[in-house]
């Protein structure tokens, strides 16, 4: 009987709201709170820089770059879901960053050490062909970012002016996936970060430092031409180790690595308009790698001195979670479904997994 009568209360509420037009329906997702938990921790047995996942979400790879007293050599090829050893794949000495064309049949990594870049057959694994800079001359490089179309490859340079050149981005023609050349140089002052390409492939966006004492900048550039559209300035000394585009393209988010007692920040920037939204103040002041998940919900943020992730909600720009990793946290990666995160973790041998989830 009650179960009768609830049912027809029911009814009598959902007519009275088809009829006043206004039938609220709320959906499970969007009262669902994320959260975020180390699930797993990988051990490459080499200290691990930048990681990038298939495009197809097949496989995670890592560079081993080694440390001061160690230099590596390898990538690390890992398995998303069990977390298996897939192989690796030698390449250059001190490998920092790795990147893969969108269609996935090639993979580039930057070996800081020998100022080269590997050009990987991501389907054999095998090195088909070593890119060397020194032409340039360009010391040190370390991001590499790829243009939707894979036809260009942008390699960036920490060397700052210790080469004797200003020539700070390398530009590979990669239109001929069997012999990528160097196209063309951007000339940049100073240390140059990770660098990001919009998905519409109409701005390569990066960090970059003006010398020691001044504030950094984030630098937008035309990859068509290589015309500079801006160059932005923030109000303190340190450096933008790290990029990260939102899926949509409309916002570039930099990490600031403070020196001099600064503060460690995220900056927002509106790619259209070239102004700033945001400056987020983080926990740490040594703030490094910085991506965004595929569905383009959280920004993670590695806290190189404190050892943890930051997690920023994109839709607020507010800090959501902070998440103990290993020790000097790099780079991250994610799996194309947003349900997890690999964190380099560069003062040690692992990578570290966390779900996502809500």
């Amino acid at each position: 009987m009650r179960s009768r009568v609830t049912r027809s209360k029911i009814s009598r509420c959902v007519l009275l709201g088809l009829m006043l037009g206004s039938l609220l329906v709320v959906s499970p997702a969007a009262q669902a709170t994320p959260t975020f938990q180390v699930v797993a921790t990988i051990n490459v047995g080499v200290n691990p820089f930048g990681a990038a996942m298939a495009p197809n979400g097949s496989s995670l790879w890592v560079a081993n770059s080694g440390n001061f007293s160690t230099t590596g050599h390898t990538v690390t090829r890992i398995n998303p879901s069990s977390y298996a050893i897939q192989g690796t794949i030698n390449v250059g000495n001190f490998p920092e960053d790795v990147a893969f064309t969108p269609n996935g049949s090639q993979a580039f990594v930057t070996n800081d050490s020998d100022a080269t870049v590997s050009v990987i057959n991501a389907t054999t694994h095998t090195v088909t062909q070593t890119v060397s800079l020194s032409s340039i001359p360009m010391l040190f490089p370390t991001g590499v970012a790829v243009t939707p179309d894979g036809s260009k490859v942008f390699v960036t340079s920490i060397a700052g002016q210790q080469d004797t050149s200003r020539q700070n981005i390398a530009v590979l023609n990669n239109s001929n996936p069997a012999n990528v050349t160097i196209g063309s140089t951007i000339t940049l002052v100073g240390d140059t970060g990770r660098p990001a390409v919009t998905p519409d492939g109409s701005q390569l966006v990066a960090g970059h430092d003006v010398g020691d004492e001044a504030p950094p900048g984030a630098v937008f550039i035309n990859p068509s031409n290589n015309a500079i559209l801006a160059d932005l300035r923030l109000h303190e000394v340190g450096v933008c180790p790290g990029t990260a585009i939102t899926p949509d393209g409309r916002f570039s988010y930099l990490t600031k690595f403070s020196i001099d007692g600064g503060t460690g920040e995220v900056w927002v920037i509106n790619n259209a308009t070239h102004a700033t939204v945001a400056i987020i103040p983080m926990p740490d002041r040594s703030m490094y790698g910085i991506r965004i998940t595929p569905d383009g919900r959280f920004a993670f943020a590695t806290d190189f001195a404190l050892n943890q992730v930051t997690v920023i909600s994109t839709a607020t720009n507010q800090i959501i979670a902070n998440i103990p990793v290993g020790t000097n946290p790099n780079d991250i990666a994610f799996t194309p479904d947003s349900t997890k995160a690999f964190v380099t973790n560069e003062g040690d041998t692992t990578v570290s997994v966390i779900s996502i989830s809500g």
